[in-house]
């Protein structure tokens, strides 16, 4: 059974995403040992090419944005929905580029029994839990970051729904009163997941909480081990923990 990580790259005006993955390949070349699928255009192809990946090019879908710093920036997330069909392996870890490991925790989930697991609890590493906000949604949300899946017919189900939802969102976000306008793959894959669950909380999630640093704050330095940050007028330490990082201006040469 084949096994493989599988990451989406877009540059968009604002981020040079291009410089995340060539950080984030690194940490996985180091940790994982796994081989490596980048599905990009061909516009950001150009600057990672170098790289001892395989490569998938598309042409990407765009006009979603998010918020950020207090102004909306272009945000390229809608292929997550294709990654059953973009991944060439049985076994696949998604995560998104800007997610660093320094450690080999995820490798333990591939040999489990489980065909589909998600994060369903965050924690924010300055301690300030400004990450969850507060009445976003009816539905508990899940985290699309990294999504751990085996090729199988649930599987298949479960991207087909998220499709489906992703096309239908404005009506699925009424209904589940989802308070974001923009398209989030992380609502999408908790809807699919409810409904998929026949409306009862599902439970098989990554048991471990996804650790993040809020875009509030600032990254300073990432080496191979660990993670330097500014919070607050401190400074923190990560070492040895993989984390998600919502930063970033710091790969632009802030």
């Amino acid at each position: 059974m084949t096994k493989g990580v599988l990451l989406y790259c877009f540059d968009t005006d604002e981020v040079k995403y291009h410089r995340f993955l060539i950080k984030c390949v690194r940490q996985i070349e180091t940790f994982l040992k796994l081989p490596i699928t980048v599905v990009t255009n061909s516009e950001t192809h150009n600057f990672v090419k170098h790289l001892d990946v395989g490569f998938r090019i598309i042409e990407n879908r765009k006009g979603n944005t998010r918020y950020y710093r207090g102004k909306n920036i272009s945000w390229h997330n809608l292929e997550r929905v294709n990654a059953l069909s973009h991944s060439p392996y049985d076994q696949t870890i998604l995560m998104d580029i800007d997610y660093f490991c320094f450690s080999d925790n995820l490798l333990k989930y591939l040999d489990t029994d489980y065909d589909f697991l998600v994060h369903d609890k965050v924690l924010d590493i300055t301690g300030k839990n400004v990450i969850l906000g507060t009445n976003e949604s009816v539905l508990p949300i899940v985290w699309a970051t990294v999504i751990i899946f085996r090729k199988c017919e649930r599987t298949e189900r479960i991207f087909a729904l998220v499709k489906h939802i992703q096309q239908n969102y404005e009506h699925y976000r009424n209904l589940y009163r989802i308070r974001h306008r923009n398209y989030r793959n992380d609502f999408a894959f908790a809807v699919a997941l409810h409904q998929m669950n026949g409306m009862i909380p599902v439970e098989n999630f990554i048991p471990a909480p996804m650790f993040m640093l809020p875009h509030e704050y600032d990254v300073l330095d990432i080496d191979d081990s660990g993670l330097m940050f500014r919070y607050d007028k401190r400074v923190g330490y990560l070492q040895g923990i993989d984390v998600h990082l919502l930063d970033k201006e710091f790969v632009n040469g802030r």
